[in-house]
């Protein structure tokens, strides 16, 4: 059992799970500490580990974090930020320690099935599955770089630009820390080596090998020490780095939900019931949502706006609409709420299809989710 304080979570959360190892597969209760300092009530079935782990995993891998433990590529995916020790070397032990309790979060949400939001560019997956980096990948990584880079094989006097067997990076050829970005030789000497069209393949290999295989390189071996402690090589072998991101993260594949799949395992509580007229509006409004909003609505409800690979029935708990009543009988001018942590709409029993359709689109697209009223 751990307590984490909420205005604490990385570093609550680190101190107590990071030492323990593959034993982090076991169940973990959790009880939070609000800004009081009190224990808040509920016993953690489950759902305030959900919410427990998706709140530290969009705190972990948020690139806006002091330490920016993860940079955003041109792509919109992230990767690790070879620049997250800052300018001190010796800092780098507390940073790579990061990285593998990183590592031990995301192969423990993957080990529970729990979808999270993160979405990893390709070359980073592809180390994770331990498998080598080429120039063709540097395009997931940054597209600028790499057409560039593939514009200099048309050129017909490669040797006029001047180049030598150099780089501009935050780590030497052997990967080690340099804490901030310098010059770096591509090979030995490589100051002193001119770019012809002789060894022209060999500097392409040289600059994607750095960018994709040596540049943090350090930061994902601690990340897969930690991921690996949950989740076996043997386990996720098999797979390519876009089904990995697709176990990770859920299916994106397709434009909007299953709607249909989603109606079918739906669970009903408090009253309401699937021959309701309000049941009936409710699945009609869904429907007639964008792709978009059909997304923003599965994230209010679930935490994730993509839907499990294998469908909406292997979400646990499963997906439930509980009625929502008012003694007042102000209902109208209630918005739904949602408990993300047990996949949970509370929907109040509203007067028409427009009310629902409007309080519903409000509250699905204000970003906010837990208790909004």
């Amino acid at each position: 059992q751990v307590r984490v304080r909420r205005d604490h979570l990385f570093n609550d959360s680190m101190n107590q799970l990071n030492s323990m190892g593959s034993r982090l597969r076991k169940r973990v209760q959790i009880t939070f500490i609000n800004q009081h300092g009190t224990e808040e009530p509920g016993i953690d079935g489950g759902g305030v580990f959900k919410e427990f782990l998706d709140d530290l995993i969009k705190d972990a891998f948020d690139p806006g974090r002091d330490d920016r433990l993860f940079s955003v590529s041109p792509m919109e995916t992230l990767f690790v930020n070879v620049l997250a020790g800052g300018k001190n070397p010796s800092s780098q032990s507390n940073i790579l320690a990061k990285y593998e309790f990183l590592g031990r979060v995301l192969g423990k949400a993957l080990y529970e099935s729990i979808l999270v939001e993160p979405q990893f560019c390709l070359p980073f997956l592809q180390m994770l599955l331990g498998k080598p980096n080429t120039l063709d990948d540097l395009k997931h990584l940054d597209t600028e770089f790499y057409r560039h880079l593939r514009s200099l094989r048309k050129m017909e006097n490669v040797s006029e630009l001047g180049l030598t067997f150099e780089i501009t990076s935050g780590v030497d050829r052997n990967g080690h820390y340099l804490g901030g970005l310098k010059t770096v030789d591509l090979c030995a000497g490589g100051a002193s080596m001119e770019v012809h069209k002789t060894n022209f393949f060999r500097y392409l290999y040289l600059v994607a090998h750095h960018k994709l295989n040596v540049e943090g390189a350090q930061q994902t071996k601690a990340f897969l020490r930690g991921f690996r402690d949950i989740i076996p090589a043997s386990w996720v072998r098999l797979f390519s780095a876009n089904e990995l991101q697709k176990l990770i993260s859920g299916d994106d594949a397709m434009k909007g939900i299953d709607v249909e799949g989603l109606r079918k395992c739906m669970v009903y509580a408090g009253g309401y019931h699937t021959s309701q007229p309000m049941m009936i509006w409710f699945w009609e409004v869904i429907h007639e949502m964008t792709s978009d909003q059909q997304c923003k609505f599965l994230r209010f409800m679930t935490s994730c706006s993509r839907q499990p690979l294998l469908g909406f029935e292997v979400l646990v708990p499963l997906p439930c609409v509980q009625q929502v009543r008012s003694e007042d009988g102000s209902v109208d001018s209630k918005l739904p709420t949602a408990a993300t942590c047990a996949n949970l709409l509370k929907l109040p029993l509203y007067g028409s299809k427009q009310i629902l359709k409007e309080k519903l689109l409000y509250a699905v697209e204000s970003g906010a989710g837990f208790e909004l009223t």
